[in-house]
C-alpha cells in the first residue's frame, strides 16, 4: 500500500515510516499541512495517518479540505489530547478513525488493516487464482497448499497485481505504489522485482504467472499449458 504520514514529531515520524516500509508499504512523510496538501494532489493514497497538531495548521482542516475536493483515502487522526470534544472534531471533519498519543504500534497497525479491510474496493478477505491462494490480511501466501515466502516488497507487488484482476498495471503505477515521492527507482528496479516474483511463482509450482506486456505493464494471469 502507499502510505501518507503527516506527523511533526520526528522521532515519531522517522519510526512509523520505519516500521511501515519494514511491512512492504511505500510511505511518504510530511509535516506540514501545505506539504501534505501537495502529496495528496500528486499520489494516490490507499491510507493516510494524520496528526491534528501540525506545524502550519491543524490536521483536522486538512482532512476536511481533501474530503471536500472528493478525496476518500481512508485516515486515522492521531493526538495528544484525550478528550471527547477533540475526538468528535475530528470524526466530524472526515476521519475515520482516531487514536490517542502514546500508543502501540501494533494497535497502529491494527487500525490500519482494519481501515483498509473497510474499503469499498476490497469485496473479498481472501484471492483465489488457479491454485494460488493470497491472503492480505496476514501476507501468506500458498500455491498447491505449499507456503511461499515472499519479501516484504514482493508481496506489495504481487498485491497491487492480484488486485488489479483483468487489468494491466503500467510499470510507472507498480513503481509509485512501491517506492515513496523522495525515493527515486528505476525500471530495472522494478524489471528485477518482478523477474524474482515470477521465479518464486514458478518455481512453487503455480498456476499462474506475472506477464509482461512489452510497453503497456504487468498483468497476472494464469499460465498457458
Amino acid at each position: 500500500m502507499r502510505i501518507l504520514v503527516v506527523e511533526n514529531d520526528r522521532l515519531l515520524s522517522e519510526a512509523l515510516g520505519r516500521r511501515l516500509t519494514e511491512a512492504g508499504h511505500a510511505v511518504d512523510v510530511f509535516a506540514t499541512v501545505a506539504d501534505a496538501e501537495a502529496a495528496w494532489k500528486m499520489a494516490a493514497y490507499d491510507l493516510c495517518i494524520v496528526d491534528v497538531m501540525l506545524d502550519d495548521g491543524d490536521g483536522r482542516e486538512l482532512v476536511r479540505s481533501a474530503r471536500a475536493a472528493g478525496l476518500r483515502t481512508p485516515t486515522l487522526m492521531l493526538t495528544a489530547r484525550d478528550e471527547i470534544g477533540d475526538r468528535v472534531a475530528g470524526l466530524d471533519a472526515g476521519a475515520d478513525d482516531y487514536l490517542v498519543k502514546p500508543f502501540a504500534t501494533e494497535e497502529l497497525l491494527a487500525r490500519l488493516r482494519a481501515l483498509r479491510r473497510r474499503r469499498e474496493d476490497i469485496a473479498a478477505t481472501e484471492f483465489r487464482i488457479g491454485n494460488l491462494l493470497y491472503d492480505p490480511q496476514s501476507m501468506s501466501l500458498k500455491v498447491a497448499d505449499r507456503d511461499v515466502k515472499l519479501t516484504a516488497q514482493e508481496h506489495a507487488a504481487l498485491d497491487k497485481l492480484i488486485r488489479a484482476g483483468d487489468r494491466i498495471t503500467p510499470k510507472r503505477m507498480l513503481g509509485e505504489h512501491l517506492y515513496p515521492l523522495h525515493e527515486d527507482w528505476s525500471d530495472n528496479a522494478i524489471e528485477t522485482l518482478v523477474h524474482r516474483l515470477r521465479k518464486k511463482l514458478s518455481e512453487a509450482g503455480a498456476t499462474v504467472e506475472v506477464k509482461a506486456l512489452r510497453g503497456l505493464g504487468y498483468i497476472l494471469c494464469m499460465t498457458q499449458s
